[in-house]
This record gives C-alpha cells, structure tokens and sequence, in this order.
C-alpha cells in the first residue's frame, strides 16, 4: 500500500476530480458532512449533498456546485490552500497549523507531526470528511507545506 493510499484509506468518499467553474483546476468532491461542519446555514442552502473543492490557492472558490461558489472568508475556518497564515490548521483532526510545523523544523530542524497524524488514523481517532474542509486526509498538505517550509 502506498503512502497516497494509506493515508486515504481513512476516507469513505473515493476521489473524483470536478473542474473549478471559475479556474478550472480539477478538485475533488466532497460529501454533506464536509459542507454541513465549513458552512453556514445560508452558504449551506446553495448546495445539495456534494459539491466540488477547489485546491487551487490562487482561485478563491472553496466550494462549486453548477453556479454556485463559496469563496475564500465564507467558510466557518480558513482553509489550508486558500490561506498562508501560520495559525490555519493543516491538520484540521487533530488541530495542527502551519505555525506548529514552523516552530518545529525551526527549532529541531524536523517535525514529527506526519507521523502522529499517522499514529491517529491507524488508531481510528482521524475524522476528515467532517473536520478537514477537503473532505479527505490532510497528509499530503501538510508535507506541502513541510516543503514549503524548508524552501523558505
């Protein structure tokens, strides 16, 4: 099993690619738990049972569905890929931000963080079609923002 499909085991929702209507960036879809815990209830009403995320950073859509959008500010948290700040969570489960990983490679020079994360979804404690506004697994942003980190 590959590090991918590990990590994405945890999810019950299988990755299906939907273009952002606005940059055309594939997303993936994202089910009624999702939209119901990182929307309020009048940006909730604009959509059914699923909907497409946008991971593009540069777009400001988070959420599509035929005409309908959510953008960048409207969501109940700040999303990983539309926000760079260090107190946004990477891992919305278990409540790690941008600023944990910073503060560890910064002060160890490395982080451990992937690997409790990791520890968490083998123990079942992982609920990220609810908490992570992706819909899915949060391993892969938070080794980007690793990377990112280290180039910076």
């Amino acid at each position: 099993m590959s590090n991918t499909d590990e990590h994405e085991a945890c999810c019950r929702l299988p990755a299906v690619a939907l273009a952002c209507p606005v940059c055309g960036k594939q997303g993936r879809r994202v089910g009624k738990e999702t939209l119901d815990h990182h929307l309020e209830q009048s940006s909730r009403a604009k959509f059914g049972d699923e909907a497409g995320f946008c991971p593009n950073p540069a777009c400001e859509v988070v959420y599509f569905s035929g005409k309908a959008t959510v953008r960048k500010g409207e969501t109940v948290l700040a999303v990983t890929q539309k926000d760079p700040g260090d107190e946004i969570f990477v891992c919305y489960c278990f409540e790690h931000t941008r600023g944990d990983l910073r503060r560890d490679l910064a002060q160890k020079g490395t982080t451990d963080i992937p690997e409790r994360i990791k520890k968490g979804i083998k123990e079942g404690r992982c609920d990220c079609e609810r908490k992570n506004p992706q819909g899915a697994c949060c391993l892969g942003n938070v080794i980007a923002a690793i990377i990112g980190i280290k180039a910076s």
